[in-house]
């Protein structure tokens, strides 16, 4: 994905490393028992072979060294990997990754100063109105059509997963502009919210 120089590949045989075998105090691993865990043998030895001191003799490895090669392999190439997404987000957007906790915050940062700002009648909520609309939040869900039950047994089903519905969305209706109206005595009525339902969206109601 980064193109990034890896280095020597990794191999690691995981279920040969259990508490019993690092319960042995001069962590010596049997490289013949490894190899049945893994399934590039000739890489592992090559990794071996690599690694200063840690080949013991001919059948024999130290389990620590190796381990420690492959942890160090797993930081470094971590570290090279967020150094360049970091490096392409500064110079495509002018954002310091450092400075958020997500991709979320990083993507909504990139909103507010292409799309939020330059608007001119967007704004930021806070207390009692930002509490209200946050109540309309909803998690993923995963329903059929009419939210009903449904056995088919003679019918092919459509197993139909949509993504990327909020860009969608933004792309079809864009946001809500302005400031939050406060609703007057007469509005307070379900039959008032449904008259006036769609007033302000910019897509009529089929």
């Amino acid at each position: 994905m980064f193109n990034l120089q890896t280095g020597p590949k990794e191999v690691f045989p995981y279920n040969y490393y259990s508490s019993t075998l690092l319960a042995n105090d001069n962590r010596t691993g049997v490289i013949s028992e490894a190899c049945k865990f893994i399934r590039d043998a000739d890489t592992f030895m090559k990794n071996i072979d690599s690694i200063k001191g840690c080949r013991i003799d001919e059948n024999h490895f130290d389990l620590e060294k190796y381990s420690t090669f492959y942890c160090k392999q797993d930081v470094r190439i971590l570290r090279e990997g967020f150094v360049k997404f970091r490096n392409d987000i500064l110079k495509e957007f002018d954002l310091n990754v450092y400075d958020y906790v997500s991709i979320c915050s990083i993507a909504n940062k990139l909103f507010e100063n292409r799309v939020y700002f330059p608007n001119g009648n967007l704004y930021d909520l806070s207390n009692k109105p930002r509490e209200f609309i946050s109540r309309c939040i909803q998690g993923g869900r995963c329903m059929l059509s009419d939210n009903m039950k449904q056995k088919s047994e003679k019918k092919l089903i459509a197993d139909f997963d949509a993504v990327s519905l909020y860009p969608s969305a933004i792309a079809r209706l864009y946001t809500l502009e302005g400031i939050p109206k406060v609703l007057k005595d007469e509005m307070l009525s379900t039959e008032y919210l449904m008259r006036h339902l769609f007033d302000d969206d910019q897509k009529e109601p089929i």
